[in-house]
């Protein structure tokens, strides 16, 4: 397996999948992670800003900003919980989930491109296949990967 222009691929995608979006969400008045948080938000409404870190691998106080952010453009608004004080929900306002269809479908115009070189039955496998790779990597930590400890880098 050629892993070295495997993880070289990796960054690329990253790289255009990312210029793309703040591209097409340019118009929108939304940053890449404003988008990233308004695409979770729909498929996880009610969650809390610990579960939203979680979710996108990012620290707590670039999600707060975000939010806060989000908050401001009437996008989406904090609960306190009822049975947990300590934590705040996500919820999408109004406005936000007017946006939902739109912020789909600039994910679907992508991922169709992307997918355009494969048949039906190789991209769904490639789907999987990433889902796999994002969910083990969500989990792994430095001495999972490297057997040995790490200095705690996130």
């Amino acid at each position: 397996m050629d892993y070295y222009n495997a993880s070289v691929n990796f960054g690329i995608i990253r790289r255009r999948v990312q210029s793309l979006v703040v591209e097409a969400t340019m118009e929108l008045g939304l940053t890449y992670s404003e988008f990233s948080l308004m695409l979770m938000l729909y498929d996880k409404e009610g969650c809390s800003q610990d579960d939203m870190t979680a979710f996108l691998h990012v620290d707590k106080a670039a999600i707060t900003r975000v939010i806060k952010i989000l908050e401001k453009k009437g996008m989406l608004y904090r609960k306190r919980d009822e049975v947990d004080r300590r934590l705040k929900r996500l919820f999408l306002t109004e406005e936000g989930k007017k946006m939902e269809p739109i912020i789909k479908d600039i994910v679907k115009k992508i991922m169709d491109y992307v997918a355009g070189g494969f048949s039906e039955a190789e991209g769904e496998f490639l789907i999987k296949g990433i889902n796999i790779m994002a969910t083990r990597l969500g989990v792994a930590d430095f001495e999972a990967v490297f057997g040995k400890k790490g200095r705690g880098v996130k």
